[in-house]
């Protein structure tokens, strides 16, 4: 705010655009305000100069700086400054009454295209209709009674601001360099003269407005689209920025020596898969072992990204759970300090708990935390984590979605494990994926140990002539540690759970994996009284924030990759740990599950090859699939490992091709036929119809049903809850239990819910403890 201030003058001061922060007596004034959102304006253009050339739209910096300078400006209408001061409040929109002062400068032409970001800055076009609809009275039009509260006075200094500092910033601000001209064609009486017509002005503004939002609904010009997006989402994230004070928005340089340095990488000692990624120009896929150095190579890519002419802007790691989310912040975190941004539903939770363990006072790791997560929001940080359905909320047309889609312009993505998606969700991240590249120029680098053919192939659509890299056949040998071993019968019979005892007893770490957390609690509970408490532990989908992470805690000390003090254990998980923990276990005993994911499971054993091979135990039954997996892929997974694998070391260089003979026939058929039905549809739906000024509210809950699920809290920890809430709400928070929609209306249907509707957190009446978790089916 000091830099701000420091450049606007005295007498401007006392026109304000924000209301004064607690404990103070004087806002941020317009003009402090204006330089903060052109200075961020300029960062951004800074990050993309090639945007004009991206969009064939070339004067886009010179609508977004006269948008920036002049969107606040109605703020400056009386009603407006004493709502600031606390002295009642204003039934306008000052965006609309912002658009008077647009002909002061600009032309016909640009005046429209400039008019509509400042109309869209905070509104859809359907508000500002119902809010000044067309064809009133003069004497009904609100837009008089607003332009009356515009005193000469003000206008005096709105007009001396124009004409002394905006030609200086324009300079100061470097705006000149990217195309944007000054001059003032207007002079100050007639500028006064011209508030007598201002509600046809804005009136005509309007109409024109209005008129572009129905073009671009009615598909009568798509070519524009690109530009309005860029348009109105760099305003919003510019905007955005200013008012939370962010500071400068900044890209990562130097990206390729902290990449070698902060991951410890030689170039000499690159694997062959690694290498290739350093080189590859644009996009690419690979596909390499569990524990190769994929994410070595991932960020190899990225650096070459930023040699490129359009550099690295911005860097996003996508990953499928929130474990994996939390540990690869922590890792990226070492290697760019300060620069790296958490996003998903509970990063908040995630953040407050780092600083705790910094041994923060709750206060400030909360203060902290809410202060990082909200710049990951506002897109601050130069790298970011999420998972894929934070990227759909753009294509899904939420609020302020066109920021979203904006900083995706040229940036880098690096998708991880893309293979743990079912084919319907897998078909919109694709789609959204190949949208991306091209329109926004974004570039994409999707890796995964295992690649079913059906996956590989829509993958090389969507990215075009991408490169394909594939470990070196020396490097999948070297990287075969285990040996298979089919199990008749299923893992909940007498005699299965007498063999993982025996494992445990010989003082062997045993990753016990179920495919529904129904098995996975019963597993636990069969387990129990064999296996001493403090070497046992069950982890899932359905513990809280707080348990989950005690859980994850105590697996971590026993058997992290790379803990030289090994001690013998049994991890009872579901799917949970296939991608998150990097954990190092002797030996594994699984359901049965399609071979993508009995690999990822494979993975978590024996990973840094501490032995030669050691056992992965694959029970033959259920092969069902639970209501988790297709039965098929199931049994097919089952065959191919019993025709090539029993007893046998695993041949990493030939997964692959098991694969592929999976998916044929009514295989291939079903997962095909799921996929183009969604990508199809998907298709029509969102992206053939995606354009800017149009946000769709109604969109919220069903995109939240599909990507979201619901958090509950057990009425059990109700009281626990309600006590921590008022001196630690983030705290609080961790007691509630993350449940899919599905889940939460069986739940509701069930009567089982106490709280009432709309009431937060919803309460149910399921049984809770932290030893089991959520157990629906006991209710």
């Amino acid at each position: 705010m000091r830099e701000a201030l420091c450049r606007c003058p005295e007498w401007l001061s006392d026109i304000w655009a924000k209301s004064p922060a607690p404990g103070e007596t004087e806002g941020q004034s317009l003009c402090a305000h204006t330089w903060e959102v052109l200075a961020r304006l300029r960062d951004l253009a800074s990050l993309r100069p090639w945007l004009p050339e991206l969009c064939g739209f070339p004067r886009l910096w010179n609508v977004l700086f006269w948008a920036a300078f002049f969107h606040d400006w109605g703020k400056a209408a009386r009603g407006f400054q004493d709502m600031l001061k606390r002295k009642g409040k204003w039934p306008h929109r000052h965006e609309v009454l912002s658009l008077l002062f647009l002909e002061w400068i600009l032309a016909a032409g640009e005046a429209d295209e400039v008019a509509a970001v400042i109309l869209s800055h905070h509104r859809d076009a359907d508000e500002l209709e119902r809010l000044y609809p067309p064809g009133l009275s003069p004497e009904d039009d609100p837009l008089s009674e607003i332009l009356n509260e515009l005193e000469e006075a003000t206008l005096q200094k709105l007009y001396r601001w124009l004409a002394e500092i905006c030609p200086v910033w324009v300079k100061e601000l470097g705006f000149d360099k990217l195309g944007v001209s000054y001059s003032l064609p207007i002079s100050f009486n007639e500028a006064v003269a011209g508030k007598q017509s201002g509600p046809d002005t804005v009136r005509r503004l309007l109409s024109r407005y209005s008129r572009l939002v129905r073009g671009f609904r009615e598909g009568t010009d798509p070519s524009r689209a690109l530009a309005g997006i860029l348009l109105r989402g760099l305003m919003l994230q510019a905007d955005h920025a200013a008012s939370a004070f962010t500071g400068v928005i900044a890209g990562l340089a130097g990206f390729r020596q902290k990449v070698l340095t902060g991951a410890r990488l030689s170039l000499e000692k690159l694997y062959f898969h690694q290498k290739k990624a350093a080189e590859a120009p644009e996009c690419a896929v690979l596909v390499a072992p569990t524990g190769s150095g994929k994410t070595e190579a991932a960020l190899l890519w990225a650096a070459r990204q930023a040699e490129t002419r359009h550099g690295l802007p911005r860097l996003f790691y996508v990953l499928p759970y929130q474990a994996s989310m939390n540990a690869m912040y922590d890792r990226l975190t070492e290697i760019f300090t300060g620069q790296v941004g958490l996003l998903h539903s509970r990063s908040l939770l995630a953040l407050y708990r780092r600083f705790m363990e910094r041994e923060e006072n709750p206060a400030e790791a909360a203060g902290k935390a809410r202060r990082e997560r909200n710049l990951a929001r506002l897109r601050f940080y130069p790298v970011s984590i999420f998972s894929p359905y934070q990227m759909l909320k753009g294509v899904y047309r939420l609020k302020g979605y066109e920021a979203i889609l904006a900083d995706y312009a040229g940036a880098a993505f690096i998708f991880d494990e893309i293979h743990a998606y079912e084919p319907g969700r897998l078909a919109m991240i694709l789609e959204t994926i190949g949208y991306l590249r091209k329109n926004f120029g974004s570039r994409f680098f999707i890796m995964s140990a295992t690649l079913p053919r059906p996956v590989r192939l829509r993958v090389q659509e969507v990215l075009g002539d991408a490169q394909s890299i594939i470990a070196s056949p020396d490097l999948f040998h070297a990287f075969s540690r285990h040996q298979i071993n089919l199990l008749e019968g299923e893992l909940l019979e007498k005699g299965s759970l007498e063999q993982i005892v025996s494992v445990y007893r010989k003082g062997g770490a045993v990753l016990v994996t179920c495919n529904t957390v129904k098995r996975a609690q019963e597993a636990y509970r069969c387990l129990k009284g064999k296996i001493p408490e403090e070497r046992l532990v069950l982890l899932h989908g359905r513990f809280n924030g707080r348990d989950r992470l005690e859980k994850e805690g105590r697996i971590m000390e026993a058997v992290a990759v790379g803990k030289k003090q090994r001690n013998p254990a049994v991890v009872v998980a579901t799917q949970v740990v296939e991608v998150s923990l990097n954990i190092d276990l002797d030996v594994l005993f699984t359901d049965p599950a399609p071979l993508e994911a009995l690999v990822q499971r494979f993975g978590r054993v024996n990973r840094k090859r501490r032995v030669a091979l050691a056992p992965v135990n694959v029970f033959v039954a259920p092969a069902r699939g639970e209501g988790v997996y297709s039965s098929e892929l199931v049994e097919k997974s089952l065959n191919i490992l019993e025709k090539n694998a029993n007893g046998r070391a695993v041949d990493e260089s030939l997964v692959q091709t098991w694969l592929d003979e999976i998916y044929t026939g009514e295989v291939l058929n079903r997962w095909e036929n799921g996929y183009e039905q969604v990508a199809g549809e998907f298709r029509r739906a969102f992206l053939d119809t995606l354009r800017p000024f149009d946000s769709d509210d109604a969109l919220e809950e069903a995109f939240a049903r599909l990507f979201d699920g619901v958090e509950v809290l057990p009425a059990v920890l109700w009281e626990e809850y309600r006590a921590l809430r008022e001196q630690r709400p983030l705290e609080a928070s961790q007691l509630l239990v993350p449940i899919s929609w599905g889940w939460w209306e069986k739940i509701r249907k069930a009567g089982l819910v106490r709280s009432r509707p709309g009431e937060w957190p919803p309460v149910v009446d399921v049984p809770y403890s932290p030893e089991m978790g959520l157990e629906p089916g006991k209710a």
